[in-house]
């Protein structure tokens, strides 16, 4: 079901950056179930359309500085609580222009200003999963060639972060510093939640999929209008390389989890064969023993609320074991037991 109308009131709250932070979400929820009604104009007699489209190129010059002196004309809010489909026309290039708010150069570019002594670059070059902290304290969560590059302690403002290769990231909220993530030409803007990206510099689509909070992912453009998405939990956004196109949808139903989804699994004295046959139902992965007499191991142990490379490096600790990862395909070096 979608979010009810937004007052008018609140709208021009938003527009003018009044809203308190609660009102804020509730307009961006309520713009991002709008999303994809490609044809809410077409009721619209031509003069109203008319009128609509030039009120929308006057927030637009007003949201670029371009207004001198000569009035543009006000947007007739006395429309806004019967259409609210037609809201989201000058809303969503609101919404678009905000990330244009954030200096015109890329993050790389701000981050290649910087003396190199103040810069962190870390690249995951094992075959496990690596969590990584970041000045905040928050965690990124690296698959084997993920690379990290970010200041060696933020902005009081902003804290800027390159990303390449697959991760999770957990981010610490905090409201006065927006957190911001560059791939490619993939900008990932949040304040404190968490998400998996994939950004592989081999794959031809970027994918966002988000756990916890709220997401927006834009296109960098210098030269064209961006494209932005808003998600939510249990949504993702696709950004295809080659045609620069961003979208947006509900996450599949699966019925194996991805690994940077927690689950709740109890393992009592139960052989590691076992084990792995439950994390394989669990999980969309495949696991396999490098040494056959690791099979009759047994595992005790309470995995509450894990993803699957927390119950791994947990499970390695208790058995005296590693693995090596390759997209989902694990498998598990050690000893056989006694």
């Amino acid at each position: 079901m979608k979010p009810n109308g937004i007052p008018p009131a609140l709208l021009e709250r938003y527009l003018s950056g009044e809203c308190t932070d609660e009102e804020k979400e509730l307009v961006e929820t309520w713009y991002a179930s709008l999303q994809g009604e490609t044809r809410y104009l077409d009721h619209l007699p031509d003069a109203e359309q008319d009128e609509m489209r030039q009120a929308t190129f006057g927030n637009i010059r007003r949201e670029l500085n371009m207004v001198e002196e000569a009035p543009v004309r006000s947007f007739p809010w006395r429309w806004l609580s019967g259409i609210a489909a037609s809201i989201a026309l000058v809303l969503g290039v609101y919404l678009a222009t905000q990330f244009k708010k954030t200096p015109v150069a890329s993050i790389p570019q701000q981050l290649e200003q910087r003396q190199s002594s103040e810069l962190v670059r870390f690249e995951n070059t094992g075959s496990r999963i690596v969590t990584h902290r970041l000045p905040d304290s928050s965690s990124i969560a690296m698959h084997p060639h993920a690379v990290v590059t970010y200041p060696a302690g933020f902005d009081a403002d902003r804290r800027l972060v390159t990303f390449s290769g697959e991760g999770f990231f957990d981010i610490q909220k905090d409201k006065k510093r927006p957190f911001y993530i560059q791939s490619g030409d993939m900008v990932i803007k949040v304040l404190g939640t968490s998400f998996n990206i994939r950004a592989p510099q081999n794959r031809k689509v970027f994918q966002v999929d988000v756990v916890t909070g709220t997401v927006e992912v834009r296109t960098y453009a210098e030269t064209k209008e961006s494209q932005q998405v808003i998600l939510k939990p249990n949504q993702q956004a696709l950004f295809e390389l080659d045609s620069k196109r961003l979208t947006s949808k509900t996450s599949p139903l699966q019925a194996k989890k991805e690994i940077y989804e927690p689950v709740t699994i109890v393992f009592e004295e139960t052989p590691l064969n076992k084990v792995i046959e439950q994390l394989e139902k669990r999980f969309n992965v495949s696991i396999s023993l490098a040494n056959p007499g690791l099979a009759k191991c047994g595992l005790t142990a309470n995995f509450e609320s894990q993803t699957f490379p927390g119950i791994l490096e947990l499970l390695c600790s208790s058995l005296d074991v590693t693995y090596t990862i390759s997209d989902n395909n694990i498998t598990i070096n050690g000893e056989p037991c006694e």
